[in-house]
């Protein structure tokens, strides 16, 4: 979902005059930490054993890093106020939902339905890190992955706190490209 939105937003940003070559103008500071946050996120799924019953210490105390990090990136940039508020309530619903169901992201059955076999049988017994699919005892499942995305090279699964992050992408973007060609509320982020 994020890659989709930064590469919306590069389109858009390019399309209305802006360019990667100003975001110093911007003062988006600390801007090595949401990258950084990411790379950790992706070791916790790639490399850390992860419990299918969640309740390791490795995964979950490297997501609640990258999401600290996360978090002082957006404290710092408070300024970008689209940005910090669409991205700080992506970042918080994500969290909330992450950690109210042992520290995995709850994917709705309905969505899930669109995964193959192997790929729901995987889901369903713990085998995906950081995923699990929703059952009865699933706590705030309308925070969770509901929503399918079929866009060709991307497809997965998104919450509502997914495209809250990838508005606040968008605006962080639009903050640093400064496109001279679109109304002046997309360009401030």
């Amino acid at each position: 979902m994020l890659t989709a939105a930064v590469i919306l937003s590069l389109l858009i940003g390019w399309m209305g005059g802006g360019r990667l070559s100003r975001w110093e103008e911007a003062r988006i500071h600390w801007l090595l930490l949401p990258i950084a946050a990411l790379f950790i996120q992706h070791i916790a799924v790639s490399w850390v054993p992860w419990p299918k019953t969640g309740s390791g210490f490795w995964g979950p105390a490297l997501l609640l890093l990258s999401y600290l990090m996360l978090g002082l990136f957006l404290l710092r940039n408070r300024r970008r106020t689209r940005t910090a508020l669409c991205a700080g309530a992506g970042l918080l619903c994500n969290l909330v939902v992450i950690a109210a169901n042992g520290w995995r992201m709850p994917v709705s059955t309905q969505a899930a339905l669109r995964l193959s076999s192997q790929g729901l049988e995987a889901l369903s017994s713990g085998a995906i890190p950081m995923y699990a699919l929703a059952s009865p005892e699933t706590k705030l499942l309308f925070l969770g992955d509901i929503f399918y995305l079929p866009i060709p090279l991307l497809r997965g699964f998104a919450s509502v706190g997914d495209f809250c992050l990838a508005a606040g992408v968008f605006f962080c973007f639009m903050a640093m490209m400064k496109p001279t060609r679109l109304p002046i509320w997309l360009r401030n982020g």
